[in-house]
């Protein structure tokens, strides 16, 4: 009997011991390229490795790089398959489209690394990568972008010429295969607003004044874990990934992968309030940056905004357009999800373009059967976002308020900081009044006691003590950024040697600071839409907000 219970006890020692222990989060700080897009370092190949810049989205799982022999792909660092120790072809000629933009290459199976903060690396083996050959007018590749990493999960398996790409292919399945006894995948976002405007280009343009590569941080992906000091944990709205869908999107692209369904929009213009109360289906992706919609709904936004003209402006050119709009529009715009609003304001919507005029950063589709919407980059960065790709069953995404700002606390702190300091100057003086009539009565009877024992008198010289010390300056923070890469083979932004970079969070102040939330005339999306002058929406929270956050999935 002793033996059997000896060895049950042993076997569960032991398969504790080999139970698989959740990861540390890794941040991953992403920086704005020259064309306006969020990218991150990454490493390519085993030993020879060639490092590229990789800007990111969710809508695809595929991975993806220019290749060498790609004509269309210019002004970045190009893959050379032929350079790498460990790249392994496949069969299949994808060819794979992203909002306006298009690509198609060959397949091959690499290993990759991601560069983080502090000279850390994640690697992951055995990568399905496209390596294009070629891409649409409207590129991906170009302005030192020589990469996409693709976030989608592949679950639903796409037919590429030869090729069936599974969830196995993207870089959530490869990392089960590692790691068999893990269950979840589980990764933050915190991003900063976008400086991008829209264009009539087939590039991004950057809003005047706006920073470029290396010397703007634009967030960080909390890889692995959610940072759970960013967010605010008990009020994370999570929302289930959407499947089956086979309509609403964009032509000749997919269903985006992590597609969600949300409860409505908000908008508020003066005294005039519009808004849809119905489920709309959402993919929130930081490769765009505006906020996309059907042009029913886009329009109906812009015609109550007095002045406002459609124009030929797009971030997504032949697929949506924009407006321009009066540099003073005061402007709001709320997602609802379930109990929470999460809300942006004219600093975000509205922006200028550097010539005396300005442009909503809502556009909507030009093809009337597109009924789904994209919130990009500037959207995202007002909330905090978690996304958890489970081993089995459906993925989810949460949407948090970001941790509440310190500005509250700080500026609490100084009031109290000024009475205590007030109080404290009072007992000050007081004090300092004491000693100086204590001091000048104690000179008093010493001048007297001089004059009476004169003879006794003892002069002593006390030698100053000098306190000194060497301040040698220094930067805490350890940034030390460099250019872009030269070649292929250079590091980037010098993330293989640089401290850690502590990135601050993006904050956002909402525009109305007091009041209650009010009830917000919604309209169905197939009925003609009208103004209300019912009160303006406001979220319930209405204090600034900051950092990011987290909580155990």
């Amino acid at each position: 009997m002793f033996s059997s219970r000896a060895h049950l006890l042993l076997s569960l020692c032991a398969s504790y011991a080999l139970a698989f222990t959740p990861p540390a989060r890794i941040d991953v700080p992403l920086f704005l390229s020259p064309a306006g897009r969020p990218v991150m370092g990454v490493g390519m190949s085993t030993n020879n490795v060639q490092n590229f810049n990789f800007t990111l989205t969710t809508s695809l799982g595929y991975t993806t790089v220019a290749g060498k022999s790609c004509q269309d792909c210019s002004d970045t660092p190009l893959y050379d398959v032929s350079l790498s120790d460990s790249a392994k072809p496949l069969s299949g000629q994808p060819s794979v489209s992203l909002g306006d933009s298009g690509f198609q290459g060959t397949l091959i199976k690499e290993n990759c690394k991601l560069y983080a903060s502090g000279g850390q690396t994640w690697n992951y083996t055995n990568q399905t990568i496209i390596v294009a050959n070629s891409q649409s007018k409207d590129s991906i590749f170009d302005k030192d972008i020589s990469g996409l990493l693709g976030l989608g999960t592949l679950k639903n398996p796409t037919d590429a010429a030869g090729f069936s790409a599974s969830f196995d292919d993207g870089i959530y399945g490869q990392y089960y295969i590692r790691n068999p006894d893990a269950t979840n995948f589980t990764f933050g976002m915190d991003l900063k607003p976008s400086p991008v405007i829209p264009g009539n280009g087939s590039s991004l343009t950057i809003g005047p004044g706006a920073k470029s590569l290396g010397d703007s941080g634009v967030g960080t992906l909390h890889w692995l874990q959610p940072d759970s000091s960013a967010y605010q944990a008990d009020k994370v709205q999570w929302r289930p990934v959407q499947v089956g869908i086979t309509t609403g999107y964009l032509a000749n692209n997919t269903q985006p992968d992590l597609t969600v369904q949300l409860d409505g929009w908000a908008a508020t213009i003066g005294s005039n309030n519009v808004g849809v109360s119905q489920p709309i289906l959402v993919n929130v992706d930081p490769y765009h940056p505006g906020i996309y919609m059907p042009m029913q709904e886009a329009r109906l936004i812009h015609d109550a905004i007095s002045g406002s003209e459609q124009t030929a402006l797009s971030t997504m050119p032949g697929q949506t357009v924009a407006w321009t709009v009066p540099c003073n529009t005061q402007v709001q715009f709320a997602v609802i999800i379930g109990e929470q609003r999460f809300t942006v304001d004219q600093s975000i919507l509205v922006v200028d373009q550097g010539d005396g005029t300005c442009v909503s950063i809502i556009e909507g589709f030009t093809d009337s059967s597109v009924t789904q919407y994209i919130f990009g980059q500037n959207f995202m960065s007002q909330l905090y976002l978690i996304f958890n790709i489970p081993k089995s069953g459906i993925s989810s995404v949460g949407f948090a308020p970001r941790t509440v700002s310190s500005t509250t606390s700080r500026d609490i702190g100084a009031i109290v900081g000024g009475t205590v300091g007030g109080v404290a100057g009072v007992v000050a003086l007081g004090l300092l009044a004491f000693y100086l009539i204590r001091r000048r009565q104690d000179n008093t009877f010493f001048k007297r006691a001089a004059e009476i024992e004169e003879e006794h008198k003892v002069a002593s010289t006390v030698e100053p003590y000098t306190f000194g010390q060497n301040m040698v300056a220094h930067d805490p923070r350890g940034f030390g950024l460099a250019s872009p890469p030269a070649s292929a083979h250079d590091p980037l932004l010098g993330m293989h040697d640089a401290g850690p970079v502590q990135l601050p969070p993006p904050t956002y102040e909402e525009a109305s600071e007091a009041g209650g939330p009010s009830a917000v005339r919604a309209y169905p999306r197939d009925s003609k839409m009208t103004y209300t002058t019912a009160s303006p929406p406001v979220s319930p929270n209405q204090t600034a907000f900051s950092g990011s956050g987290s909580s155990a999935v």
